[in-house]
């Protein structure tokens, strides 16, 4: 974990005890990390989920959690809580890749992917497509064999798949139902294949 402040995604935001929240993050470096910030903070020191934030951390003597001393929103994906597939997809990703935590020498591809897609469901249309996009990457990244081997066991499904992956957001034609079930094909191969934890 860096030991000055660092600029993180925020990917998990809930509930622990009574005074506090814990977050996941997810930054550049090392991957994913959990830790806890008071649950009472007001205005821009409330984390809220998919911040773009600079945040620094302190352990105090003799415990193992990390805590947030200062929590610096940079950006707030304001335009993902506008709709509801954008909200759910988005929510998805981050549940992944919290569950798959990226190893420290992808954590930095990890982080841009993650972070150029929840730009993209904020203020882009399709944001089906840009889950199924961003799990395509990650999965890429980490080195396997998602072209030669999901894609090719698609059959007549393949060019649908091939469409996605290759049109940008808003020049997207294949239908939200056939995106919905390759996105869902795709995190079963992860599961199978690369042992995913799904959602």
């Amino acid at each position: 974990m860096p030991s000055g402040p660092f600029r993180c995604l925020v990917l998990g935001r809930e509930p622990s005890g009574e005074s506090h929240l814990l977050l996941s993050l997810l930054e550049p470096e090392e991957g994913v990390h959990p830790c806890l910030i008071r649950a009472n903070r007001r205005g821009d020191g409330r984390p809220d989920l998919f911040d773009e934030a600079e945040v620094a951390l302190e352990r105090p003597r003799g415990g193992s959690n990390r805590f947030v001393r200062d929590y610096r929103v940079l950006r707030r994906q304001t335009g993902i809580g506008r709709s509801p597939q954008a909200l759910e997809r988005a929510s998805r990703l981050g549940n992944l890749v919290r569950r798959n935590p990226p190893p420290p020498e992808s954590a930095a591809v990890a982080f841009r992917i993650v972070q150029e897609t929840l730009d993209a469901m904020a203020a882009r249309p399709r944001p089906d497509a840009a889950y199924l996009k961003a799990l395509w990457l990650l999965l890429k990244d980490g080195g396997w064999p998602v072209e030669a081997d999901w894609l090719g066991r698609l059959g007549a499904r393949a060019a649908a798949a091939a469409a996605v992956l290759a049109a940008p957001l808003d020049a997207q034609t294949v239908d939200a139902a056939a995106v919905a079930a390759l996105s869902l094909d795709l995190e079963r191969w992860a599961a199978g294949e690369v042992h995913y934890v799904l959602p």
